[in-house]
């Protein structure tokens, strides 16, 4: 881990936001809150940077949505006719009420999904994919994932050293109970 210290610390992080928002399944935040816990001097430098790859992976995310799902007609695509003919329950109708919703509530849902344990490739997919305005999508995503990202360091910032210590001494414990988190994450994606 002495990368940490390293400009790389930083850059690392970035990149992971920008595939977390965009194409990978990534834990970014607890990326954020391991490398910031090791290095809380840099917790705001790290909030930047994670804020602006998760902005840009987003806008990759969006253009992902938007061009893989609607030609420049705004007719479906050959991947999204495929989607509606082969994936149980997805049909025309639904995207048109998820549609309807999301246009309705965007902004909404956009600053309301980085407290939900969804992925934000989701969000950032679909809001291409339903032609969301991209001046509210990026707003949106800019604000909520700024907020967010301050407001973990600020945390990390008061209550880290306290953290650190409680990690450095009872790694085990804290590695089980992160494990069981995110079996029941995963276990819940699958039920639901």
């Amino acid at each position: 881990m002495e990368w940490v210290n390293t400009k790389w610390g930083a850059w690392a992080l970035f990149i992971c936001a920008f595939a977390d928002a965009s194409f990978l399944p990534l834990p970014t935040p607890m990326f954020f809150i391991a490398l910031t816990l090791l290095n809380i001097t840099k917790a705001y430098k790290y909030a930047l940077f994670v804020t602006l790859g998760t902005l840009t992976g987003a806008l990759a995310g969006y253009s992902i949505g938007h061009f893989a799902w609607l030609k420049a007609n705004g007719e479906f695509t050959g991947l999204a006719m495929f989607v509606f003919d082969n994936v149980p329950g997805f049909t025309e109708e639904v995207y048109q009420y998820f549609h309807t919703q999301f246009s309705k509530w965007g902004l909404g849902i956009l600053f309301l999904a980085p407290l939900i344990p969804v992925p934000y490739k989701i969000f950032s997919i679909s809001s291409g994919a339903f032609d969301i305005n991209i001046f509210i999508f990026f707003f949106g995503t800019f604000i909520s994932q700024g907020i967010r990202f301050y407001l973990l360091s600020f945390l990390i910032i008061k209550l880290g050293p306290g953290v650190k210590k409680l990690f450095e001494f009872n790694k085990k414990p804290v590695v089980i109970m992160v494990t069981a988190c995110i079996a029941v994450v995963i276990i819940a994606i699958k039920v639901f």
